[in-house]
């Protein structure tokens, strides 16, 4: 019988082995480590403020996972109201494709798992001081302390930032975190989470066009945007994961975490240009918007004989979204030329009754999993989900609509070869529509939610000296949402989104490591507006090739100092569904090195980064039908210091 090489354990053991990589450590993943030398495919990995892949959580197979919410937090299920900061994460994986299949109960268009840290005995404490990219200064302080069995910790993390934005408009983010861990014993352990961001700026402003060209290039950094709007806002996390494992055959977690959002103001600028840089501005001075969301899992995993597993969940979650109305400002004629002109700051809008959106959803599911040979693997799982939603208008009657399908994902893989896996995967969910965006006639409504499936064929082959290479074929359906002729986000048709995606990962020689991504998609659109020509058959703002490649080496003549370099690429994004009008593609160079070593005693890294080397400077379409730029040339210098007292508590 063939020896299994992966196993669906050590799939789903690949990104905790990240983890564990970083917390050995000692704390010191956020700068220290390069992320692109741990990660398992080129798909997307964030650690701290660095990171990598062809994907993140705006944008995952053309979809937007945060709109979807597909999210897990050490595997438990929850729901995304609010960020969640990064001093309470040791990172975040973007699993689709071959590296999803170790997860129980996947999601459509993939999941974004974050990582909690846990305290190792003794006490750490990393401090790091940064230039930002674009003149301003960042200051991050985190660490843990354990008990030295073990047994109590807790992990911290403190963020303080002042820096500005590639458009030159100074920020102002605030992020602390507390992750405290208890394991009263050998089988229980007990995580639980409070993560804090407070955030304020100027406020925000996208571009759209009045024609059917492209205005010309901005004069970059400039803000087009009314000197009173700001951007203020408190987001909250917090909750409980909870483990129980006593023995290798029996293992039970249940998990509680809520997210609150409270935007004091989120003040929003259009502005629609023609072909000469001329045209109108439209501001939004908006009122408080709230939202929570409460979501608790309880799953357990029961291994029935060797190579195979039974395993169930039962889920439940509470959203609640609370949306005043802004007062729309129209401001003057402007000239991109010349700058925004100087509008006096209107009156603070009185209090209004909100649109009240309330969702509440339950699920229950089970399914098994089997090696069916030494070269074969299988699993199926179904889930029965109850969905209500109920949206109230001010001074309205109650909208409710239910939804109570089944939904199911089964999986397969073969080992021909002890280094070559495929894997063929098909998975139905019920999946977030997202909140209409700023530029849309009804501003932060939510849509209801939708079917979506996926159906994946694809393979992961060892190619040798510790290099992988990831293939795979994909096709989404389900409901889109999108801008109607008359300027209002609802759905307005069905995607399908068929698409290749290439991964190449590994270490190919002596002091190198390589990360290379590809990926080709094809985001049709189907509707009645596509069939009466009244908008195009292509998602906006999808590009049709996203690409990456990058290397890094380690010099083998001074210890502790690498360097690293990654060109990105992505074609034309459709910018206007209804006229055609698209961004151009564009590729940028990032160069960067790192250099461990001792300070004092103390491991140190210094790190400095070039992003957009050449200064690229191009129009980008978003999902929206707007656009902003490509963010301009940016240095980052940052030192980081690592203080270690393992012993502290002997």
């Amino acid at each position: 019988m063939m020896t299994r090489r992966y196993t669906p354990a050590a799939l789903t053991a690949a990104p905790i082995a990240i983890a564990a990589v970083l917390a050995a450590a000692d704390a010191r993943a956020q700068s220290s480590t390069n992320v692109a030398t741990v990660v398992v495919d080129a798909f997307g990995e964030k650690v701290g403020s660095e990171q990598i892949g062809l994907y993140n959580e705006q944008q995952v197979r053309g979809f937007s996972l945060q709109e979807s919410g597909n999210y897990r937090i050490d595997g438990a299920y929850f729901i995304r109201s609010a960020n969640i900061v990064d001093p309470a994460l040791d990172g975040v994986t973007i699993r689709v494709g071959v590296n999803a299949l170790g997860v129980d109960f996947p999601a459509p268009s993939g999941i974004v798992e974050y990582r909690l840290p846990t305290a190792a005995p003794g006490a750490r404490e990393q401090v790091e001081f940064a230039y930002r990219d674009y003149g301003g200064w960042a200051m991050l302080s985190r660490g843990s302390a354990a008990s030295a069995d073990g047994r109590i910790g807790v992990s911290y993390g403190l963020n303080i930032i002042n820096d500005t934005g590639s458009d030159g408009v100074p920020r102002r983010p605030r992020h602390l975190a507390v992750v405290p861990v208890w394991r009263p014993n050998d089988t229980v352990q007990i995580k639980t989470l409070f993560s804090v961001d407070r955030f304020t700026k100027q406020g925000d402003y996208q571009t759209t066009v009045s024609g059917t060209v492209l205005p010309p290039k901005q004069p970059n950094p400039g803000r087009y945007a009314a000197d009173w709007s700001k951007m203020e806002q408190w987001q909250y996390a917090s909750g409980v994961v909870m483990g129980y494992a006593p023995s290798d055959t029996f293992a039970l977690q249940s998990s509680f975490v809520v997210t609150d959002l409270d935007r004091e103001r989120g003040d929003f600028t259009l502005l629609t240009l023609g072909a000469d840089g001329t045209g109108t501005a439209n501001a939004v001075r908006s009122r408080l918007t709230q939202a929570r969301s409460a979501a608790a899992e309880t799953r357990a995993s029961l291994k029935t004989a060797e190579n195979q597993r039974l395993f169930a969940t039962v889920r439940w979650r509470n959203s609640k979204s609370q949306v005043r109305p802004g007062v729309p400002v129209p401001l003057a004629f402007i000239d991109q030329k010349t700058g925004f002109p100087v509008t006096p700051e209107p009156a603070k809008p009185p209090g209004v009754i909100p649109t009240v959106d309330l969702t509440r959803q339950f699920m229950g599911g089970i399914g098994y999993e089997a090696d069916v040979t030494g070269s074969i693997w299988m699993r199926g799982a179904v889930l029965k989900t109850h969905y209500r939603k109920q949206v109230t208008p001010p001074g309205g009657v109650a909208r409710t609509s239910t939804a109570t399908p089944w939904l199911y994902d089964f999986a397969t893989t073969y080992e021909p070869t002890d280094g070559l896996t495929l894997f063929a995967t098909t998975v139905r969910g019920l999946e977030e529509s997202g909140t209409a965006p700023n530029n849309a006639a009804n501003r932060n409504e939510v849509l209801p939610a939708v079917m979506a499936t996926q159906y994946e064929a694809g393979l992961r082959y060892r190619i040798g000296g510790g290099v992988t290479f990831i293939g795979s074929l994909f096709e989404i359906s389900k409901p889109t949402p999108g801008l109607d002729v008359t300027n209002v986000y609802g759905l307005i048709g069905q995607a399908r989104h068929r698409g290749i995606e290439l991964s190449l990962t590994g270490k190919p020689a002596a002091g190198f490591n390589v990360v290379g991504g590809l990926a080709l998609l094809e985001a049709a659109r189907r509707g009645d507006l596509v069939n009466r020509g009244l908008i195009r058959n292509r998602a906006a703002g999808v590009p049709a090739v996203t690409g990456l490649i990058n290397l890094t080496y380690q010099f083998p003549f001074l210890e502790g100092f690498s360097v690293d370099s990654q060109v990105n690429y992505t074609s034309e994004r459709l910018l206007n569904p209804r006229t055609g009008v698209q961004t151009p593609a564009y590729a940028t160079v990032d160069l960067g090195a790192r250099y461990q070593f001792k300070l004092g005693g103390n491991s140190t890294t210094l790190r400095a980064r070039i992003g957009n080397l050449t200064d690229v400077d191009e129009w980008m379409a978003m999902r929206s039908e707007t656009m902003t730029r490509v963010q301009r040339r940016a240095i980052r210098l940052s030192l980081t210091t690592n203080f270690d007292h393992p012993g502290l508590f002997d």
